[in-house]
């Protein structure tokens, strides 16, 4: 009796910690640099459009990636595809991802330009000199329109940086899923921070834009909240891709019952155009841990009968591929 209690209370407190899971919704743009023939390419959205040189495609620290080293007056030209908001001409609110690491400090180092006011000037820096009046200190990050963070960053340290805004209303930077930046300096709709259809990321006009790595880009056409960066994690988060479907969506993986997991779990899945299935089951690194093959499926609906004895305690995640599309659902084992 005391057992199965005990099991009610924790099957419980787990749903009510899964209910508090912000979702994070689709991006609108994300490249990931993880082809060596060609850095550009996008898992969503349009290709990078490149200014100046890239060598070699180098390590980074999720698991199964690759990243980019981004020389001194080498940039990306990202044509984002999100359409005016937030009460104006350009996008005034959207959310940009940098997973990066710098080389050395202190130096100038140029996120993005939105190419919307500012044309010879970056709109987000790492700090090289210090100026007390804007609380500007080395390695912190920002601009004197929306001040600096207190952090600071480290040389040779990836760190996944997440910008959150929302034109007249906030300016938001997360770190690894903290906040470290809520400027008290309100950008006005369509102002600095209101992006034109192209970006330019990494590039400064005037030179300060040092060499940096980065291992992903990601847009959304919200700004996330608190709860979703949080929920984003670091630069080592392996971000499970799920491709756009806004045109057709040609296969769907339903929540698995039961989850949490003891043993078996049931996945329903439809097909809405025949096509080859395969389910992989990773871990909360992205690592394969085990691949099912379906086969060819017709349309209609199916269901996925799933033993979990081979797996340990913990967060796994089944994703299904069928037609090129990917659905993602989190499993949860416990004992």
């Amino acid at each position: 009796m005391k057992k199965h209690l005990l099991l009610s209370i924790v099957l419980i407190a787990l749903f009510a910690s899964f209910a508090a899971t912000a979702q994070v919704p689709q991006r609108t743009g994300w490249w990931k640099f993880d082809d060596a023939s060609d850095f550009l390419k996008a898992e969503i959205g349009s290709p990078l459009e490149l200014t100046g040189t890239i060598q070699e495609s180098i390590s980074s620290p999720a698991a199964g990636n690759l990243a980019v080293e981004v020389p001194l007056g080498s940039y990306f030209a990202m044509t984002h595809g999100i359409s005016p908001n937030g009460g104006g001409t350009l996008v005034n609110e959207y959310t940009l991802l940098f997973d990066f690491s710098v080389p050395e400090i202190p130096l100038w180092y140029a996120f993005f330009e939105t190419a919307a006011i500012t044309s010879d000037d970056a709109d987000l820096f790492i700090a090289k000199t210090e100026n007390s009046g804007i609380g500007r200190v080395p390695n912190s990050i920002g601009t004197g329109s929306v001040l600096y963070t207190a952090n600071t960053v480290e040389a040779n340290t990836w760190y996944r940086m997440i910008v959150s805004v929302k034109n007249g209303e906030f300016f938001r930077i997360y770190v690894n899923g903290e906040l470290w930046l809520d400027s008290p300096n309100i950008q006005d709709v369509d102002g600095r921070y209101g992006l034109a259809p192209t970006i330019y990321i990494f590039q400064d006009g005037d030179g300060d834009d040092g060499t940096l790595s980065c291992s992903e880009l990601c847009i959304w056409d919200v700004a996330l909240s608190d709860a979703q960066a949080l929920e984003l994690g670091d630069a080592s988060t392996v971000l499970i891709g799920i491709r756009d479907n806004k045109i057709v969506n040609t296969s769907d993986l339903s929540q698995n019952y039961p989850n949490p997991v003891s043993h078996n779990t049931t996945f329903p899945y439809r097909i809405l155009k025949t096509g080859d299935v395969t389910f992989r089951v990773l871990d909360v690194t992205g690592k394969e841990i085990q691949v099912i093959r379906e086969g060819v499926k017709s349309p209609g609906k199916y269901s996925l009968n799933f033993n979990s004895d081979k797996l340990t305690n913990g967060v796994f995640y089944v994703r299904m591929t069928a037609n090129n599309l990917t659905s993602v659902r989190k499993m949860v084992i416990i004992r």
